[in-house]
């Protein structure tokens, strides 16, 4: 076979052989999002084995094709998963365990801080605010934040964490009350941001401003469920006094 016959069956094998698509704007910002330089390689083999058809497990071909082990495969997933990048799933089809990746946190992440930088270049071009004295306030409240939330997680913020906690002020969430959504997080093991996110929105769409307010929420939930129960309780034991006297 002549040289020019094996550079010709090279570049078949290597053009038709399948390519993955990567967005640039993630692999411009990954860093940015806190990827390390292998969870962004591990994120390229999800996207590329996912398009594909299985005969295996997506994690036991990743493990063979980057040459880690297993335990720097779980490390791998825990450490995107526990920075609300990626959710794992089980097949629901018979006879198939198979675990399903997926990365829309890491989309929505992303999204998010094309948002930032979107309203940052607004801001830089004279569109968006300009009052110094708001900008200094939201600079001091979230250098405040950022101190507390790298206190209580115990690590420092990635640059998108901080970026995301400046999108929390300028949108208008008070400190207590991203304080409060913290302290939630916290207690309930869910360090996401976009867990904290999701308390906050909600807060945001019942009108809630104020801690006290949230409390006062809180109790009337917790009164809503006491009656619920009771009504419940009342209910079964109406139902089974229906039916004492049948074989008497």
């Amino acid at each position: 076979m002549t040289n020019n016959n094996v550079y010709g069956g090279f570049s078949q094998a290597l053009f038709f052989s399948g390519s993955v698509s990567i967005p640039s704007l993630l692999l411009d910002h990954y860093s940015d999002l806190g990827m390390t330089d292998r969870e962004m390689m591990f994120v390229i083999h999800i996207i590329l084995e996912s398009g594909r058809t299985q005969d295996e497990q997506i994690d036991v071909q990743i493990m063979r094709k980057m040459g880690i082990s297993s335990t720097d495969c779980k490390n791998l997933i825990q450490s995107l998963k526990q920075k609300g990048l990626l959710m794992v799933h089980t097949k629901t089809k018979k006879n198939d365990n198979r675990p399903v990746y997926d990365i829309s946190g890491l989309i929505d992440q992303l999204f998010e801080l094309w948002g930032i930088n979107q309203y940052r270049q607004l801001e830089a071009s004279g569109q968006g605010v300009k009052e110094n004295n708001n900008l200094a306030a939201v600079s001091s409240s979230s250098s405040k934040l950022i101190s507390l939330f790298e206190k209580e997680l115990g690590r420092p913020l990635t640059g998108f964490e901080c970026e995301h906690i400046e999108k929390w002020i300028l949108a208008g969430h008070s400190e207590e009350l991203i304080i409060e959504a913290l302290r939630r997080g916290v207690s309930a093991g869910i360090r996401s941001f976009r867990y904290l996110d999701s308390i906050l929105r909600e807060w945001e769409k019942k009108g809630i401003q104020t801690l006290p307010e949230v409390e006062a929420e809180d109790q009337n939930f917790q009164s809503r469920q006491t009656k619920k129960g009771e009504k419940q309780t009342r209910s079964s034991v109406l139902n089974k006094n229906k039916y004492d006297n049948i074989y008497l």
